[in-house]
């Protein structure tokens, strides 16, 4: 099967170079795309700010409607592979209806191995809060988690109109790289 066909993958292409550029030029106005090779690596884009790799705003099933309640989480992706939430990313940046929410990768692994019970799997997607879940004929792991969660987390949000949240966690989350 030819993924790159895929509706969604093409709305999250559409996304990373479309909406993401726009918002993100008001913090740098020349980030670089990433090679092919290191797109396998979960980056999008070199910034000022480091590498991010790039989520367009996700459905919590196939027929449902985009959201921003929940987001997706990858602890392995469709081959079995080690999924996104360890990649080579420095940031992971979250389209939302208003700009982007982003967090650093390894503080968002710390959150979802704190919050996935991954021993627990579920047989839909729309069970999979907390829970791990496994689509049909694949060997991803995935989990949901709230976006309300990042709230323990350091984050930040870039808007249309440029940062206009910036949340700092517990002195255990920060280090000297965190923000701008």
């Amino acid at each position: 099967m030819d993924w790159t066909k895929d509706k969604s993958w093409k709305r999250g292409q559409d996304t990373e170079h479309g909406r993401f550029l726009d918002v993100f030029s008001l913090i740098d106005p020349e980030p670089r795309a990433a090679t092919r090779e290191e797109q396998f690596k979960h980056i999008d884009f070199h910034t000022c700010i480091g590498t991010i790799d790039v989520k367009a705003m996700k459905r919590m099933s196939r027929g449902g409607s985009l959201q921003e309640e929940f987001m997706w989480v990858e602890f392995r992706n469709t081959s079995g592979h080690d999924g996104w939430l360890f990649g080579e990313q420095d940031w992971l940046a979250f389209e939302m209806s208003k700009g982007f929410t982003l967090v650093k990768t390894k503080h968002l692994l710390e959150l979802a191995n704190e919050l996935c019970d991954t021993d627990n799997f579920v047989g839909t997607a729309r069970e999979a809060i907390y829970k791990v879940y496994q689509r049909k004929h694949t060997d991803d792991v995935i989990s949901m988690i709230r976006f309300s969660d990042l709230s323990s987390i350091p984050h930040m949000f870039i808007g249309d109109q440029g940062v206009t949240h910036v949340q700092k966690a517990d002195e255990e989350h920060l280090d000297n790289s965190v923000f701008l």
